[in-house]
């Protein structure tokens, strides 16, 4: 009996373990229930909460701008095509651009809440944000000495509201700074390969150093939303806590880190039903690596509930966590009373099992 005992527990963790075979009493109990639950989708409402898809891309950047009190959104479609979205602390889309790149010749930045092509900029602080051409162009020959550079340099900045400093620019290997004073705006091209490198790259910051001194961009105060469950931040890479401390000590790597959260919504996983699998590996005889399958979830807002599903993955292992792919972000607790939008990302990023369903949903309410 002992035997037989022991060879049944064996059969079923092997069953329940190495096949799409679901054997989760939670799953067996509920299932026709769960099954009944809406797929993730534009435009689900609960409570006085309703939720609407903006973007279809994944790892998209959200940041929050307190000065002007909204959203930006750099929802990159692809390399060539760009659709930053601005929205607003209700959570309305106030304006957005579908900006392509055709060819090499063409270029596109995005600093700050700034956009800039090859002849104009886009403010998105601005209410109605619109292409102002440049004002002056400055060095686009790369003939001035680096003494004159300098001096043009110290003059702009002193007066300027906004500083921006350019990687990438219209001519290859040319950098750039980008003065706003008094709503126009003067472009400065750094020196190319034979020049200073007053213009250079530190991680992922452009910065300037003149003479030995870097010189700090005058830009507007952003922040990152947090999934506060995940430890996880709104940037593209998906940063989380245990990823940036050591890197972090004197915040200078992600500031954000220094913020307090709170968590204003959050998603349970009910049960996770496998459909499929595949089974990669050197000499791999068939056994199965990873399950694709339907996670059944509870997402809690103000204790208001949504029950929904999507699709979801699971290494195969007794530690491996099922995984969602998804994160409720929300801001920084010191914002809390200027806006109660949060965001939902779903950032499933491989072909197998797509549902069409990934990209960034905006949390808001519903008289908003």
């Amino acid at each position: 009996m002992l035997v037989f005992i022991v060879a049944s527990v064996v059969i079923l963790f092997i069953v329940g373990s190495c096949t799409t075979i679901n054997l989760s009493p939670k799953l067996l109990i509920n299932k026709s229930t769960y099954n009944k639950f809406p797929e993730l989708s534009d435009g689900l409402e609960w409570g006085t909460f309703k939720m609407n898809r903006i973007t279809e891309s994944t790892g998209v950047n959200l940041r929050y701008f307190p000065q002007k009190n909204f959203f930006l959104v750099s929802n990159y479609k692809s390399l060539e095509e760009f659709n930053p979205i601005k929205i607003d602390s209700l959570g309305n889309t106030v304006f957005q651009l579908n900006l392509y790149k055709r060819n090499d010749a063409d270029f596109i930045d995005a600093i700050n809440c700034f956009v800039i092509v090859a002849n104009e900029i886009y403010d998105f602080s601005a209410n109605k944000p619109t292409a102002v051409p440049f004002n002056e162009v400055l060095n686009k020959e790369n003939t001035l000495s680096s003494e004159k550079w300098v001096q043009i340099f110290d003059k702009q900045y002193k007066k300027a509201d906004i500083v921006l400093y350019g990687w990438v620019t219209d001519i290859l290997s040319a950098n750039c700074v980008y003065f706003q004073t008094a709503g126009e705006w003067t472009k400065l091209y750094a020196f190319s390969n034979s020049g200073p490198n007053f213009i250079y790259p530190d991680g992922s910051k452009i910065k300037c150093k003149i003479n030995k001194k870097e010189i700090p961009e005058k830009i507007h105060e952003f922040h990152f939303l947090k999934d506060v469950a995940q430890q996880s931040y709104s940037n593209e890479h998906r940063y989380n806590d245990e990823y940036i401390t050591p890197y972090n000590t004197s915040l200078t790597f992600f500031p954000d880190e220094a913020l307090t959260f709170k968590k204003t919504g959050t998603i349970k996983m009910l049960a996770f039903s496998k459909e499929m699998s595949t089974s990669d590996g050197y000499n791999n005889p068939g056994i199965p690596t990873l399950f694709y399958g339907t996670g059944f979830y509870e997402m809690n807002f103000d204790g208001a509930i949504l029950n929904f599903k999507n699709n979801a993955t699971k290494s195969i292992g007794l530690s491996e966590k099922v995984q969602t792919d998804m994160y409720v972000f929300s801001l920084p607790d010191k914002f809390l009373d200027r806006s109660t939008v949060s965001f939902l990302t779903y950032d499933y990023s491989i072909n197998v099992h797509e549902n069409g369903k990934k990209g960034v949903y905006v949390i808001r309410r519903k008289d908003n």
